[in-house]
């Protein structure tokens, strides 16, 4: 598995052109490629955290997984291995322009990414290794025809361009070389780096969602106050019967004291972020039913939604009828994505389970 986690198997594919045959089989650029990406990993693997997890697939390179299988069918695997692979690095030169190879194996990662919904953005790092008068196509230029920044990697030989560190040997031992390569190190270690944080959100959030599809045990807070604590204790005990786990272990005390509302609300949203969705507790008493759609349903949900990348649905349990379902408050409760549960029927928590599943955003609901 790649550093940044499922579902990548390989940190970087990198991409480049042979360049046409140097007449004893091998391709012009191949040997110079394979000294940049080795030189490449062993500056990135000098990083602790990507020291023993790196993984790069290089089409030349011997090493079991990070190269070709000599016995497996080779579009089919090369294939395989690009859209497996977090960040595409690509050697530019009109070479990799003209290559039909090359345009493949851009267009397969592209498309793949598409599939898996991850946006290509940032994700493409261009080293220049030769000049281009090509055209570079979409996604290495935007809508104006602008370039991909990518990085310089090429200077001029006595009046010829060529790949830093041509003229040496080995070719990573040229200081000039070296120090621009820890300038893309620097920047493909930051968008690992990053691409990590973001996948590990997302696997939090995508098991939140299948645990809002089990037929029960998930955690529900129940937000109600003090002095409605027999409604509340009421509506618990009928969740916990239907085998919920219910937090708080209590209705919340009513504060004046700035400080003490701003104490709560800060326990509220740690309790949040570990629960799975959250019910607010309707009672006869309107002005605190409207503060805490605003209140809790919007902004302290939303705090606890950035803490752990949960759905967190809501619903508004109306406890009392048609009364406090006014034209004003549905279109509150709309505004903060609320759904109503009717919590006046005798069997109302039957309407928990459908409701989560219906919430989830696997069958195309709103959290």
């Amino acid at each position: 598995m790649a550093y940044v986690g499922l579902p990548f198997t390989h940190d970087l594919f990198v991409s480049y052109s042979h360049g046409g045959d140097d007449g004893k089989g091998k391709g012009l650029l191949q040997p110079w490629s394979a000294v940049f990406v080795e030189a490449l990993e062993r500056e990135l693997r000098l990083e602790k955290q990507l020291y023993k997890e790196l993984r790069i697939f290089l089409d030349k390179d011997e090493r079991l997984g990070h190269g070709v299988d000599p016995m497996s069918p080779l579009t089919d695997q090369l294939r395989e291995h690009i859209n497996e692979s977090a960040l595409l690095v690509i050697l530019m030169s009109d070479q990799y322009l003209e290559s039909a190879w090359c345009t493949e194996e851009r267009n397969w990662w592209c498309q793949h990414q598409e599939k898996l919904g991850f946006a290509i953005n940032e994700r493409i790092a261009v080293v220049k290794i030769w000049p281009t008068t090509a055209a570079w196509p979409p996604p290495l230029s935007d809508s104006r025809g602008e370039h991909l920044v990518g990085f310089e990697f090429h200077t001029s030989i006595s009046g010829s361009v060529r790949p830093l560190g041509w003229t040496d040997e080995p070719f990573s031992s040229n200081p000039t070389f070296r120090k621009a390569l820890l300038g893309i190190v620097a920047q493909l270690i930051a968008k690992l780096s990053a691409l990590k944080v973001r996948l590990e959100e997302r696997g939090r959030t995508v098991a939140a969602i299948d645990h809002l599809h089990q037929p029960g045990g998930q955690t529900l807070y129940l937000h109600g106050r003090a002095d409605q604590a027999q409604a509340w204790e009421k509506a618990g005990l009928a969740l916990a019967d239907k085998g919920f786990c219910v937090l708080p272990g209590s209705p919340d005390e009513v504060e004046d004291n700035p400080q003490k509302i701003q104490e709560t609300r800060e326990r509220r949203v740690e309790i949040l972020s570990d629960c799975d969705a959250l019910l607010l507790l309707g009672t006869a008493n309107d002005r605190a039913l409207d503060a805490d759609l605003v209140v809790i349903g919007k902004h302290d949900r939303q705090s606890a939604r950035s803490r752990s990348s949960r759905p967190l649905p809501c619903a508004l349990l109306n406890t009392v009828g048609t009364a406090i379902i006014t034209p004003m408050r549905q279109a509150s409760a709309r505004h903060v994505q609320a759904d109503w549960i009717d919590g006046t029927k005798d069997n109302w928590t039957s309407q928990i389970p459908q409701w989560l599943q219906d919430k989830s955003p696997l069958t195309g609901g709103q959290p």
